[in-house]
């Protein structure tokens, strides 16, 4: 929020992303150049970007619905649209402000504009999939996967003559998307690019092991609906996953002479299973939201796979019971039964006493935490206009110290924003009961010269 804040406070526009997760390497910058507008536009309250993310949650709904709609018909794709709206996992990450959240839209996007030009043999479509794939990647390195399964996807339905014009026209898609973050690493001389080289070819030992490649591809599918479904250590999503297997195995089998059936089932097949088996090859551990780069595909495959049951009416019947039970089992086990935390409202609460005891001067700023950061306070108190004044900047005549706990000392804290401060005498002290935290106001000790004026120098 700082960084997206400072886009228009200091007029900085940022060619560099989040950190990843891992590696000590940086994402692109589209997230923060796609946020930035809801930030403004909600006048900087932190939930701004959160519409922006739900937006694009809602939106890969309607997109699911479309692309399914344009193949199968309307009551398939208005089903499994629907449990996909209501899949507990899902929802959660479509509702909250982080820059993987938006990656099942950009990742059905790229899927829908490859069917596109395949189908239409029109060009310009892969030219789409190229930038949805560069936006895909700056969201999450493990996009990355997308490249290849479209490969596949591309392979089983067009001549082999046709594919490096296909890839060339992709590239070309994917560049446009991708400048800004390649523009930052040609002008530093490709500093994170050096970096996720090293990460990649370092390798690991840690995450899922197997003993085979049908091992990791049925464990991998597990995990991925029972993320997805909430329902953990049960023989139902085995079930599933095997069904969706093998049924898109026999599909794409019995349509391979059929062109237009089997791009579908090829879309359908490679999406899900070919993907996991991608993701898969991941050696680090594994996240819930690794997967939001293939949320959309058990769906998109379901709905493939149900098409004919529509034409019947038993088995119309039957897969619409089946839908009604797993609907139950998403709003069981959806967050909506969950209290909420309420944790902006208590971060700006906290923030608005801090100025009140800051007394309308210059401050220093320090949170002692077991496990926060201080960030989320010096944003409310930037956008309130009471920014701490940095150590390394000047040292102030008081420091405010926040303690996310009853009880702790700040006097000889070995934390840098109060070691920093210099030595110091405590002048004021308050509680929060609400929250269960304290505030002090520490002055410089009067037994020695105050050193209120100069900057504070690490290390010395």
């Amino acid at each position: 929020m700082i960084v997206l804040r400072n886009i228009f406070f200091e007029k900085h526009l940022p060619f560099l992303g989040p950190s990843a997760s891992v590696g000590g390497f940086y994402l692109g910058p589209i997230y923060y150049w796609m946020a930035a507008p809801f930030l403004f536009l909600t006048k900087f309250d932190p939930i701004g970007p959160s519409y922006m993310v739900a937006i694009f949650g809602v939106a890969t709904v309607i997109l699911l619905f479309k692309f399914l709609n344009e193949t199968i018909g309307f009551w398939p794709s208005f089903l499994v649209s629907l449990l996909y709206a209501t899949a507990p996992l899902i929802v959660r990450y479509s509702r909250s402000s982080w820059n993987p959240n938006p990656l099942p839209f950009f990742s059905l996007l790229l899927i829908y504009f490859v069917y596109l030009g395949i189908k239409s043999k029109k060009i310009r479509y892969f030219i789409g999939a190229g930038a949805a794939l560069g936006v895909a990647v700056q969201l999450h390195y493990l996009a990355l996967v997308l490249a290849p399964l479209a490969l596949i996807i591309i392979i089983f339905n067009e001549k082999i003559k046709k594919v490096p014009l296909i890839a060339v026209t992709a590239v070309l898609g994917f560049l446009i998307a991708f400048s800004p973050f390649l523009f930052f690493e040609i002008r530093h001389n490709f500093p994170n690019f050096h970096t996720i080289l090293e990460f990649v070819t370092r390798g690991s030992t840690v995450g899922y092991q197997g003993p085979g490649l049908i091992w990791k591809l049925f464990d991998g599918g597990n995990i991925l609906l029972e993320f997805i479904s909430g329902m953990k250590s049960t023989v139902y999503t085995r079930i599933m996953f095997l069904v969706l297997t093998v049924g898109s195995i026999a599909a794409l089998a019995a349509t391979w002479k059929d062109k237009q059936k089997k791009l579908i089932y090829s879309i359908g097949f490679s999406y899900l299973i070919v993907g996991i088996l991608l993701l898969r090859s991941y050696k680090g551990e594994v996240y819930d939201y690794y997967y939001g780069v293939i949320f959309p595909a058990p769906f998109f495959l379901a709905g493939i796979l149900t098409e004919k049951a529509f034409k019947n009416k038993y088995s119309k019947l039957v897969v619409c019971l089946l839908a009604a039970l797993i609907l139950i089992i998403f709003l069981k086990n959806s967050f909506f039964f969950e209290k909420p935390n309420n944790l902006i409202k208590q971060t700006e609460d906290i923030s608005n006493f801090i100025i009140e005891k800051s007394g309308g001067n210059p401050f220093n700023f320090a949170l002692i935490s077991k496990s926060n950061s201080d960030q989320a306070y010096r944003y409310f108190l930037e956008i309130k206009n009471h920014k701490p004044i940095q150590l390394e900047e000047k040292i102030t005549d008081q420091l405010l110290v926040l303690c996310e706990s009853s009880s702790c000392a700040p006097l000889g804290n070995p934390l840098w924003e109060i070691a920093g401060f210099g030595r110091g005498e405590i002048v004021g002290e308050w509680d929060l009961p609400k929250y269960g935290f304290k505030v002090f106001r520490l002055a410089h000790w009067s037994g020695e010269p105050s050193p209120a004026g100069k900057p504070a120098i690490k290390g010395i």
